[in-house]
């Protein structure tokens, strides 16, 4: 019996062990299931997360190719726009030169080149030193002869009588036959008969208004650049200058490549900004005539790391396209500009712009004064 009950012993023993594994495979396998479950709904969380990530990346792709063509657009210049360029962009300067360059004609060049005539260009330099302003007037000496003289004291013989006429015309001929004589006689002596009496021709020259010549300007600027962005603008303003002083060229048909014209250079209009505008001479317009450029002022090569000369000298030679007369001259002299005003009087008229300290006197005022009135 006892044999028996080991053996039961060990058949419920077998029996519960079974069991119990049993159940720990149903465990297993409720775990199992309950994981799956668990990583389906991940996967499916997983699936959506990755199509709302995709959704927002396209949207934003969109948007970003959006803002790209409204950043070119923005960055696009008009067909007419105005460039600002200045020196020096760190300090504040009191006195500066504007120039401002005028678009140069549109030509049809089969280089596509013709640059600058699409914009208007202002480049802004400090004022710099040695300006001299001239004017000048030539005049030249022609010689008036008594046969013009005699003829030209003729007119003011117009009230006289017939007979006295013909004598002064008589006399002037007469004057004329002995001066053409007298010639002919030095001409053949060799000047000996005017010798031999002692006397010299008199030229009786008089001095002719022969023109009033065109006036020329040089500036001269020294570069010292602090920072990249100002030698960037540095190498900008030289550029620039010496583009607008080039002729670009074209031909006569937009078909052949023949560019047998030049096309005229842009315009300059100078002007001063500051205190000093209050007293100098402007200018009239001008075209670039020269453009020098010296990196290292005849020293050693003096660079920065990437190759900017740390001086730059740019010398800069204009010509005047108008001529100074009096009329040009009150449009760009601050003392000459005339305004108009009205007294107390109600009576109008116009003075002397004293604005700027001259102290001239209205001309009304000075009018009064020579009819005696109140001055």
């Amino acid at each position: 019996m006892a044999g028996i009950n080991k053996i039961l012993d060990k058949v419920n023993s077998a029996t519960n062990a079974f069991k119990s594994l049993k159940g720990v495979q149903s465990k297993i396998e409720g775990f199992r299931k309950q994981a799956s479950s668990t990583v389906d709904q991940l996967e499916s969380q997983a699936a959506e997360a990755e199509r709302t990530l995709e959704k927002r990346r396209l949207s934003l792709q969109k948007n970003l190719k959006s803002s790209n063509v409204a950043t070119r657009f923005a960055k696009m210049s008009p067909e007419t726009s105005t460039r600002e360029l200045q020196y020096p962009i760190h300090d504040e300067v009191e006195n500066v030169i504007v120039f401002s360059i005028r678009p140069r004609k549109s030509q049809n060049s089969n280089n596509g080149r013709n640059l600058m005539s699409q914009e208007t260009t202002e480049i802004q330099l400090y004022v710099p030193d040695g300006i001299v302003t001239s004017a000048s007037v030539s005049y030249k000496a022609e010689g008036v002869g008594q046969a013009i003289r005699s003829f030209a004291e003729d007119d003011n013989t117009k009230d006289e009588g017939m007979l006295d006429n013909l004598k002064d015309g008589f006399d002037a001929v007469s004057g004329i036959a002995k001066t053409a004589m007298n010639q002919l006689m030095n001409a053949v002596s060799g000047g000996y008969s005017d010798f031999a009496q002692g006397r010299a021709v008199n030229p009786m020259e008089e001095q002719m208004l022969d023109g009033v010549q065109f006036r020329g300007f040089t500036f001269q600027y020294e570069f010292y650049p602090r920072s990249p962005q100002e030698a960037a603008m540095v190498n900008q303003i030289i550029y620039t200058f010496r583009t607008a002083m080039l002729p670009d060229t074209f031909g006569a048909d937009e078909d052949t490549s023949v560019e047998n014209y030049f096309n005229y250079p842009n315009i300059f209009d100078v002007e001063y900004e500051g205190p000093v505008a209050k007293t100098l001479d402007g200018f009239l317009p001008m075209v670039c005539t020269k453009c020098d450029v010296d990196h290292f002022g005849g020293q050693k090569v003096a660079v920065f790391n990437d190759g900017q000369p740390l001086k730059t000298t740019m010398t800069l030679e204009f010509l005047e396209i108008k001529i100074l007369t009096q009329e040009t001259y009150q449009k760009i002299s601050p003392i000459g500009r005339e305004v108009k005003f009205t007294d107390s009087e109600g009576k109008t008229g116009k003075f002397v712009n004293d604005e700027f300290g001259g102290g001239q006197q209205s001309l009304l005022d000075n009018m009064n004064r020579r009819d005696g009135g109140e001055g």
